[in-house]
């Protein structure tokens, strides 16, 4: 079979497998379940109404996410290679699908890695007998902390007829006279109306741990005034070197390959469980957790979910975002499984255990806004600035409260930074497997590939170690994870419709995987239609009710929203000018195109097919996959000419 024998010289021969199957199953687990679940799922789902949220997003999980992402593990493990070489073969035509797919993990382990350096940061701030934010009169936050920093834990320091303000105890009378107020009988504020203004809302209540984040570790003093794009500021060298500190224990994990960091995975993937489950228990017991959860975790605003779209649109981009699909990397972890691994079973497995996992930590976080909203008698809408960095302000609170509170505080970021090494080294790797494939003699110098790849890496996040940078890292992380969205589109749409899903799942046939009948036709439903129409409704409504980039109220320049359309369009562009090099490199050597049509280069090359190290029993079967690529392909060389 010459297709078999040409595509020797680039199989999973030299390439390396898991050592065993749990090895596979904990490091895709880990890729699945990692900063998606505990960092990006509680700010997204906090953003958009909390139970609210669910709804799309579990919805969207069942009939897209799941689908595609067992589409990848399907393709990965019936070639065996990267997603460049898989979708240069399924589709030549659209060859730049697989280089567009490696953009985006490229762009998001930039900012990932400047998380993982706030936890170390966070780890290396709490070595102290008192974590520095438990009080706004630590002698770390004193001389960086706003007037309107409150804790319950000052406060009780407070007479009854005083309130903690300016970072000390003052009377209530002279509070309400500070705003234009008087004191009112119940001891809150009323204004010369007799209007009442209750003593929490009279000023914002900002969290210990908030100014933390905000004032001491990104050094920020004003958004829009003094932190503006044109002013960026200083850089922040102790983030800067806990950055370089994240790459290095990268490189040093990947330099011996991706099955070598499959061993530390036992530890990596389920150690968080621990953590979180020991979170769980402790804030339970606190005021207020009941009601952070069962009051807006676990409670739909029935009317937002059927007006507000973007609701809907942040649900399916964080299933795609946290699954970890349209981006190679789930499809290049299972290119290291063997040939008759029932990758079905993995995919529902991973699938919603990555799921479970969120809504798990959901749990953990809008319980604790529940106890800082009952300790700062506040509305859990407006207990703490939403955004990127509320796995930041949310758990360094909860931490505070707890006994032994440094050894909560090193085991919460020990395990913030593990499970972005787990999202980092799932993403990274694709990319550097990606050259090796491409450049096959570069597989002998692979530490210095890693080592030198993630040098680059580096000086990509050091635009984020600034007081703006935070600009840098939003523009990041929100357009990337709608770029995964436009790739899904066109990878489902390639292989459903270009290749064809009965084609398709003659190769999952082939490669041993037994699914019940129910369960094929559903698979067989969500591929060609309802994850495709899916997948173009969200893009259509995330287009039509797009908004200006922006950060607390300011709202970027101009030349900043054009770099975040160029950010998020960058993967697309790579696609389409790859397939339009190869478009015209045919025409050049006179060779058919019939681009928009059944053809050379949207149907299979000789190239495609299963590995070429699957079972010997696979000898001397014929190969329907192959037979029905001749036959397309001998029809198109007969009618398909330009």
């Amino acid at each position: 079979n010459k297709k078999e024998d040409d595509s020797k010289d680039d199989t999973t021969n030299d390439r390396g497998e898991w050592g065993n199957h749990y090895e596979y199953f904990l490091t895709s687990l880990g890729l699945a379940v990692g900063l998606g679940n505990v960092w990006r799922f509680p700010y997204v789902c906090y953003q958009n109404g909390g139970g609210t949220f669910l709804i799309p997003y579990l919805l969207c999980l069942l009939f897209c996410g799941l689908p595609l992402y067992f589409m990848e593990m399907i393709l990965g493990q019936y070639t065996a290679t990267s997603c460049t070489k898989v979708y240069a073969r399924l589709a030549p035509g659209l060859k730049g699908l697989g280089y567009g797919m490696l953009a985006i993990p490229t762009m998001m382990t930039f900012y990932y890695t400047v998380i993982m350096a706030w936890s170390f940061y966070y780890m290396f701030m709490g070595f102290r007998s008192e974590l520095p934010w438990k009080s706004c009169n630590t002698t770390v936050l004193f001389e960086v902390s706003t007037e309107n920093c409150y804790s319950k834990y000052d406060n009780d320091f407070c007479a009854e007829e005083e309130t903690f303000w300016n970072k000390s105890c003052i009377a209530k009378t002279l509070f309400c006279e500070e705003f234009g107020l008087s004191l009112a009988g119940d001891g809150n504020c009323e204004d010369s109306n007799g209007n009442i203004t209750d003593l929490a809302t009279v000023t914002k209540r900002i969290t210990p741990s908030e100014e933390f984040f905000k004032r001491k570790m990104l050094k920020q003093t004003s958004i829009g005034v003094v932190n503006t794009w044109s002013s960026y500021g200083e850089c922040q060298y102790e983030v800067l070197g806990c950055l370089a500190l994240c790459w290095v224990i990268i490189a040093i994990s990947l330099v011996r390959g991706m099955q070598s960091y499959g061993k530390l995975t036992y530890f990596i993937t389920l150690f968080p469980y621990v953590v979180l489950t020991t979170f769980l228990i402790m804030g339970s017991q606190k005021n207020g957790f009941k009601e952070g959860i069962t009051g807006f975790y676990m409670s739909a605003d029935w009317d937002r979910l059927f007006s507000d779209f973007d609701v809907w649109v942040a649900a399916c981009t964080q299933i795609f975002y946290s699954l970890g699909v349209g981006v190679g990397s789930q499809l290049l972890l299972c290119s290291y499984n063997g040939f008759n691994n029932n990758c079905h079973r993995d995919a529902w497995l991973i699938g919603l255990g990555n799921s479970v996992t969120s809504i798990y930590a959901g749990f953990v976080v809008f319980g604790t806004l529940g106890t800082l909203a009952y300790n700062n008698n506040v509305p859990i809408e407006s207990v703490i600035t939403e955004g990127a960095g509320l796995t930041f302000q949310a758990y360094p609170e909860a931490i505070a409260q707890m006994p032994s509170a440094p050894v909560f505080n090193f085991l919460f970021f020990f395990m913030l930074c593990l499970l972005a090494m787990s999202s980092i080294v799932g993403m990274w790797e694709p990319t550097v497997a990606a050259i090796l494939d491409e450049l096959p003699k570069l597989r002998k110098y692979r530490s210095y590939v890693y080592i030198f790849s993630c040098f680059v890496a580096f000086l990509g996040g050091v635009s984020c170690c600034f007081p703006s940078g935070i600009f840098m890292f939003n523009l990041l992380n929100d357009h990337t994870a709608n770029t995964v969205l436009y790739v899904a589109l066109i990878e489902i749409t390639v292989v459903s419709w270009f290749y064809g899903v009965d084609r398709f799942l003659d190769n999952v046939d082939e490669m041993g995987i037994w699914m019940p009948r129910p369960l094929r036709y559903f698979w067989k439903t969500c591929w060609v239609f309802i994850a495709p129409m899916l997948c173009f409704v969200i893009t259509v409504i995330g287009f039509t009710t797009r908004k200006m980039d922006q950060n607390e109220g300011y709202v970027y320049p101009p030349v900043i929203q054009a770099l975040a359309w160029f950010i998020e369009l960058s993967p697309i562009a790579v696609i389409a000018l790859v397939s339009l090099w190869v478009t015209v490199s045919n025409w050049v050597k006179k060779e058919p195109i019939a681009f928009l049509r059944s053809g050379p280069l949207l149907s299979p090359s000789e190239e495609w097919g299963p590995r070429a190290d699957r079972p010997k029993l696979a000898e001397g079967k014929e190969n329907l996959s192959f037979e029905v690529a001749d036959k397309v392909d001998d029809d198109d060389d007969n009618t398909n000419n330009v």
